[in-house]
């Protein structure tokens, strides 16, 4: 591999493994071989940014979209050609910045891609034309932050938007947001306003991973949350990254080892590097 620090890792409908590096570039693992190829890494001082892999998509059509921290979008055919969209100070219409957290393709077809510091994006891809949703502290039904960490769609069709300072659902008809964050005097509210990552269970349950508020399980009809820390067994309370598997278990991984949690039970079963884990820390 090019780079020890891996920041995602994707599998495409074909079964490729790409695995994104911070430093690195865009690494592809052939499954037979056992070996990796780089199809990304940027020698010039030009394309030195693009080696900071954050986010991997495939959209509908089977093209990669690859997020870098600095080097803006990069979108990859199966040619292994690229297309680079970058931050155009000049150009209202371009992305919004060159670091992009977070890429997600609706049930429409539509591209948005969350930033850092540059809020979120929609893309039109037949024009080329980026529409930026920003954070605008005199509008309580703006974007709650322009730090952009997560994106998905529910089944009901809501989009959701994980940021450094709060959780946003949008309404796309009248382009606005409900903000939901943590407040003090209210136990069932958000846990912690940064939010890393949000999944949606087989059963339509909406769980948030923070950075220092552990596990959040959200009502949408109530929109209350239910929170799970430490305390309730989890082994660290920033949670990355959060996936279920075909038993109903959901896998969390956190600055302290991997979890696996029975929702049904409200219990915990954490491994670390004496189960196997090559280091506690993930990414």
């Amino acid at each position: 591999m090019s780079n020890n620090r891996v920041r995602v890792i994707f599998e495409d409908k074909k079964g490729n493994l790409w695995i994104g590096t911070y430093g690195g570039g865009l690494n592809l693992f052939d499954r037979k071989e056992k070996k990796f190829r780089t199809v990304i890494y940027g020698k010039s001082s030009k394309e030195f940014r693009q080696n900071y892999i954050v986010s991997i998509y495939e959209d509908r059509t089977g093209l990669l979209w690859i997020g870098t921290y600095g080097g803006g979008v990069i979108k990859l055919n199966r040619d292994v050609k690229f297309l680079h969209y970058f931050s155009k100070p000049d150009n209202p219409n371009s992305l919004s910045s060159n670091l992009v957290f977070s890429i997600y393709e609706d049930k429409e077809g539509i591209l948005w891609i969350g930033t850092y510091g540059g809020g979120l994006n929609k893309f039109d891809r037949r024009k080329g034309r980026f529409t930026h949703y920003l954070n605008n502290p005199e509008d309580p039904e703006s974007l709650s932050n322009n730090n952009v960490r997560c994106i998905i769609e529910d089944r009901e069709g809501n989009l959701w938007i994980g940021t450094f300072n709060g959780l946003n659902r949008f309404d796309r008809k009248r382009e606005k947001f409900k903000v939901y964050k943590h407040d003090p005097e209210n136990p069932e509210s958000l846990s912690n306003n940064f939010v890393l990552s949000i999944y949606e269970d087989s059963s339509e349950t909406l769980w948030i991973g923070t950075y220092g508020g552990g596990l959040n399980k959200f009502d949408k009809e109530k929109e209350v949350f239910k929170h799970y820390t430490t305390l309730d067994g989890l082994p660290n309370n920033t949670v990355y990254g959060i996936l279920e598997d075909s038993q109903g278990n959901l896998w969390l991984s956190t600055n302290n080892g991997l979890s696996k949690f029975n929702p049904k039970k409200e219990t915990f079963r954490n491994y670390n590097v004496e189960d196997g884990l090559q280091e506690n820390e993930f990414n």
